[in-house]
């Protein structure tokens, strides 16, 4: 009798220590689809343009999983819109600490360097962000690490990493761009002019390329050409951001 009796209390505690795993897990459980929803709910916000309420639901969303590395991600990009850089840089970096090879925070990290000039710091960060063999989209990263070369005067490498990010996404209008106006820094004026029609024919409505390609070809003394890039400048450019300056050289030219 007492050998059931033991038996019998042996299992009741496995039945009550099983309960309490499974209650254990399904409060986690919950705890992470809370964590997910407040996210979510702050990514929309901060694509919306509202950082402040984004900022908030990230906030209370790193309180219920604190060692999730998407919401320091997000945390680090909503931080680094309102221009508080040396914490968007802190979630940038815990964010790689909890995930490796997470190449979106290196290179994100990277343009937060750019932005504080830190010329160096970007390139590091590029470079780890591109050492993933499976990282998505590294066309974003060589773009990048382009323009921190261009930014360092140091436009061989920029011009060579901007090829690698047109090989690998051959439409990238942003990274012939890019590479237009390193050939001018360069002199090297064909290759600029061919590097702008690149862009444009892959972005036809981006005033940005039809600008500099008229202030090229200006100085190159084509101004009817000029006349044609400055035109649609000035018809594409819905933000008035080209435009007052494209609208001076056109009297000029007149």
């Amino acid at each position: 009798m007492w050998q059931s009796f033991r038996n019998a209390s042996i299992a009741l505690i496995f039945i009550s220590f099983a309960v309490i795993l499974t209650g254990c897990a399904e409060d986690k459980a919950l705890t992470k689809r809370q964590s997910l929803a407040k996210q979510d709910l702050g990514k929309s916000f901060l694509a919306q343009g509202n950082f402040t309420a984004g900022l908030n639901e990230l906030l209370k969303a790193e309180e219920l999983d604190p060692e999730n590395p998407e919401i320091q991600y997000n945390l680090a990009l909503g931080y680094r819109f309102i221009n508080l850089h040396s914490k968007s840089i802190t979630h940038f970096k815990k964010a790689i600490e909890l995930r490796q090879n997470f190449s979106e925070a290196y290179n994100d990290l990277g343009n937060t360097y750019l932005i504080l000039s830190k010329f160096d710091l970007a390139i590091t960060c590029f470079k780890k962000a591109l050492a993933n063999p499976i990282y998505a989209t590294p066309h974003f990263a060589y773009n990048n690490l382009g323009y921190a070369y261009y930014k360092k005067g140091e436009y061989k490498k920029a011009v060579e990493s901007y090829l690698k990010a047109i090989k690998r996404q051959p439409s990238f209008s942003r990274a012939f761009h890019n590479l237009g106006i390193t050939y001018e820094a360069m002199n090297e004026w064909e290759k600029a002019v061919d590097a702008y029609k690149e862009s444009i024919r892959y972005a036809p409505k981006d005033p940005r390329s039809h600008f500099h390609l008229g202030k090229l070809y200006l100085k190159r003394k084509k101004s009817s050409l000029a006349i044609e890039q400055f035109e649609e400048t000035i018809r594409l450019d819905k933000t008035n951001t080209f435009a007052p300056e494209a609208k001076h050289l056109l009297e000029k030219i007149k």
